[in-house]
């Protein structure tokens, strides 16, 4: 069982991702800026949506009853649903050939009234029950470990919520973007999880270069394309030097060249001055993670929301925990800093940040519990 949260190396998706688009380019000349206008990444990947619509046209499970559990509907609108021409996001259709057919689980479900009434109303389960976790095991229990097909059925469910998967492909690609995390031969909703986690922080990060919006499938598909199409072509980019140094050493350049510089350019663009006393000259401003970097998983080290600008005595108190800010922006004084250190550092009880959202509220209460000095 997968127990440990992998995360994407933001230095190694900087390189690919500029090597994705170098590539990208090449095949049209047209600037890459998006998935969905870019007509080398529609016509290589945007069939998949089509495949999608297809595949819940076929399946209709909106108009499914319960009373049509066992009566052999449920598993042949499921069958429509997958064996339709062009559909490769699963490695069973119908050009593997009618003699193939009758092994598969749901033919044999057809064979015996009792696997049939098990069979659809596990599906019948998975489709009208918004939180269906416990149908990938039930899942599992009829088709065995077929984590291909497993999660097509649940891509189908809801593509903003779900993907289909390779293992292969996608393992390699999670290696190129330095995540520790296989799929090949670990069919589990843990492992399943874990996959759309990673997928989804890979949205986030391709959103946030972008500037525009990006789908789940998207970044599978960015995914896909770095293993599947540009290893294959040697179009990924170079980063044997990058992989040859320690991890301090990598994590030093992470913060330095990609954290920082991003972080920096995105706090000064939605606070424009210091958050508290309203300083607007930038060379004086410093960008504070407020959950600490060290601490952070890789997109929130990137967050907007996981950081304040401030002036530099409020940023060197703010780090050390000898202030922080309650949800309503008020700053909170430790008992560990003196009257007159505070005077000399010209803060006071009244200061409050200028603004303050919900999405800030989980960091500060991180900041508050775990750095700012109680005592």
């Amino acid at each position: 069982m997968e127990t440990a949260q992998p995360t994407i190396d933001p230095y190694l998706f900087e390189k690919q991702f500029e090597a994705f688009k170098r590539f990208v380019e090449e095949q049209s000349n047209i600037p890459f800026v998006s998935f969905a206008s870019h007509p080398y990444t529609d016509k290589q990947e945007g069939y998949k949506y089509g495949i999608y619509r297809t595949a819940r046209d076929n399946l209709a499970f909106q108009a499914w009853k319960e009373s049509d559990i066992g009566s052999g509907d449920i598993i042949s609108a499921t069958i429509e649903a997958i064996e339709f021409q062009n559909n490769n996001l699963v490695q069973w259709q119908s050009r593997y050939g009618d003699e193939k057919r009758p092994h598969h689980p749901l033919y044999e479900a057809k064979e015996s009234p009792e696997k049939l009434k098990a069979t659809e109303q596990c599906l019948f389960w998975l489709y009208h029950n918004p939180n269906a976790n416990d149908s990938f095991g039930s899942l599992m229990n009829i088709f065995g470990k077929k984590y291909a097909l497993i999660a097509y059925l649940f891509f189908v469910k809801d593509s903003s919520k779900y993907l289909p998967i390779a293992p292969s492909y996608l393992d390699r690609a999670f290696e190129l973007l330095g995540a520790e995390f296989k799929t090949s031969k670990r069919c589990s909703w843990e492992n399943y999880s874990l996959y759309i986690d990673l997928i989804s922080n890979l949205k986030q990060m391709l959103t946030e270069v972008l500037s525009t919006e990006v789908t789940l499938l998207d970044a599978h598909s960015f995914a896909w394309m770095l293993s599947a199409q540009m290893e294959s072509q040697d179009k990924l980019a170079d980063v044997k030097e990058y992989l040859s140094l320690s991890s301090t050493e990598r994590e030093s350049i992470i913060k330095s060249r990609i954290g920082q510089g991003q972080f920096r350019k995105s706090l000064i663009t939605y606070w424009s001055s210091c958050a508290v006393t309203q300083c607007k000259e930038p060379k004086l401003l410093i960008a504070s993670h407020i959950k600490p970097w060290a601490k952070s998983e890789v997109t929130e080290r990137l967050s907007l929301y996981n950081g304040l600008l401030l002036s530099p005595n409020l940023d060197a108190c703010f780090d050390s925990g000898f202030i922080s800010f309650d949800d309503s922006g008020a700053i909170m004084l430790s008992s560990a800093l003196n009257q007159k250190d505070m005077k000399a550092l010209n803060i006071h009880s009244g200061m409050k940040l200028s603004s303050i959202e919900s999405e800030h509220k989980k960091y500060l209460i991180y900041h508050r519990e775990n750095v700012f000095k109680k005592s």
